[in-house]
């Protein structure tokens, strides 16, 4: 029986985290009925509230976490943090960090540290679907990668940027999120079915913002058009909830600033990650400061603008075609600059969804190759075949 750990999750009210667990959870069990799949997650209870389907949760150190808070060294006390989910690896192990973007911040060492583990107890580790900024990847983090068994690249900016460092243990993939399945749903109050622009931006986003309120000023603007001069509806929909990075706090500061809330619909925050792709696939445009709300709209092919602050927007937004469509926050020169961007989306949709269209099948069978390429790998380890031998 193939036993998978998934570990970098950091809890399912970031529903993009949830987009790659329950995706990548349904394909292994696809390809191996009778697996064993255990989550080392940061918080168990937001994965029971949104029943991810896995064997087991692994959480961390209550304790250790304090104290490591305490110490303000961070990293002091990662192996007890994390003892949990150390002690479940043996070589039987297939470990799977599927954080997607984790080796793009600071703190990447300590998923080092469950890495290395895997690599102790003769266990096969792999970097999954994931983003990796490339200007981060110092000796240190390059050492880390090489010693992957495999790093699925989720974009082609991360795959060529490990290529061109000299790895060949990268593939070229797409997000696994592409293919997860919508769950249909009502929709929200005033809603309309084919006629809304979905609007998602986050504290994070506006964090990185040019000058302080520039992005809300820009959705103010962007929603006073859209309510002035068509007839289309707006759905302001939280993607990550999480308490300290909160995009529904942030959504209904903009909902309170807006006097005429006839057409305009606030989502909740109790809908999981396949209901919010089913709302996100019945509007007609798109607004996504979080990358799976894009990756929702660009795979059921609605138009959208991407607000970008990563490799991982730029990147996915480039192998689709759709590199015009992205407006890094660090551009949004003036409180107008959303709303230019939105008016191109609108004189562009015909051609934005022939494009989708065109772009689905590829975009899909390269979603699939993450698993393809995992089957392959552990193929050769079965029949003798371990490159890290």
């Amino acid at each position: 029986m193939k036993k998978f750990l998934l570990y970098g999750h950091g809890g399912s009210y970031n529903h993009g985290a949830e987009a790659i667990v329950r995706t990548t959870v349904d394909m292994l069990r696809k390809q191996n009925k009778n697996c064993e799949i255990s989550l080392s997650t940061h918080f168990k209870n937001q994965d029971k509230e949104f029943n991810l389907p896995v064997d087991q949760f692994l959480e961390r150190n209550p304790v250790s976490l304090e104290k490591e808070k305490k110490s303000g060294n961070q990293g002091l006390y990662t192996a007890e943090v994390y003892e949990e989910t150390l002690a479940a690896i043996n070589k039987e192990t297939v470990a799977l960090s599927v954080g997607g973007d984790n080796y793009c911040y600071p703190n990447w060492h300590k998923w080092k540290v469950i890495h290395e583990r895997a690599l102790e107890a003769g266990a096969k580790s792999v970097l999954w679907s994931c983003s990796i900024e490339p200007d981060q990847i110092n000796q240190d983090m390059l050492k880390t990668l090489e010693s992957h068994h495999l790093i699925t690249a989720r974009e082609s900016l991360t795959y060529e940027a490990l290529k061109s460092r000299g790895l060949n243990n990268a593939v070229l993939v797409s997000d696994i999120a592409f293919l997860l399945e919508p769950e249909e749903v009502t929709l929200p109050k005033n809603f309309i079915r084919g006629n809304t622009v979905a609007i998602n931006v986050s504290p994070l986003t506006a964090r990185k913002e040019a000058s302080k309120d520039i992005l809300k000023k820009g959705v103010w603007n962007l929603i006073h058009f859209i309510l002035n001069h068509t007839d289309m509806a707006i759905a302001l929909i939280p993607h990550v909830t999480m308490p300290m990075d909160n995009d529904f706090a942030y959504l209904e500061d903009i909902y309170g600033g807006i006097q005429d809330k006839a057409r305009i619909s606030l989502v909740g925050t109790d809908y999981n990650v396949r209901q919010l792709k089913y709302i996100i696939s019945q509007c007609r445009y798109g607004i996504f400061a979080r990358t799976h709300a894009s990756i929702a709209a660009y795979s059921t092919g609605i138009p959208a603008v991407a607000i970008g602050y990563s490799v991982k927007a730029q990147g996915i937004a480039k192998d689709l075609n759709m590199e015009e469509y992205v407006l890094p926050v660090n551009n949004i020169s003036n409180s107008f600059s959303l709303l230019d961007r939105f008016k191109l989306l609108c004189h562009e949709e015909e051609e934005i969804k022939r494009t989708l269209t065109n772009q689905k099948q590829i975009i899909e069978g390269r979603a699939n190759r993450n698993i393809t390429s995992l089957n392959a790998m552990l193929f050769q380890e079965e029949n003798g075949y371990d490159q890290k031998k």
